[in-house]
This record gives structure tokens, C-alpha cells and sequence, in this order.
């Protein structure tokens, strides 16, 4: 009994780490949050996104 306790105890406590990793990953104070995370996009980007004109991996007229 104690050891499945200690053992859903320690699973706790990883899944506790785990949680507090993804919140620190997702957490936004301010734009500076978005650079620092490499989320940052810019409002034309932002734009030809909305309107699905947005090419990935290049700009406009490159392959």
C-alpha cells in the first residue's frame, strides 16, 4: 500500500514539473514574451494568414 502511494506520489510530482514546463512554454506577459519564445508574428504576416495567402517557408515570389 505505502509503496504504490510513494509510487503515485512521484508520479504526481512529474506530472506537477510537466505542467509548470508547459505553462512557462505558453505563458504571455507581454510582445517581448512572443519574441523571446520565437511565437512572435508580424502584422502583414499576420494578415496574408488571415486571408490564406500566407506561403510558408519563403516570401512573396519565392519557391
Amino acid at each position: 500500500m505505502i509503496e504504490s502511494f510513494d509510487m503515485l506520489y512521484k508520479r504526481l510530482l512529474n506530472l506537477e514539473k510537466r505542467l509548470e514546463k508547459y505553462y512557462k512554454k505558453i505563458y504571455i506577459e507581454n510582445e517581448l514574451d512572443f519574441v523571446m519564445n520565437g511565437t512572435y508574428i508580424l502584422k502583414d504576416e499576420l494578415d496574408k494568414i488571415l486571408d490564406g495567402s500566407y506561403i510558408l517557408g519563403g516570401s512573396d515570389g519565392e519557391n
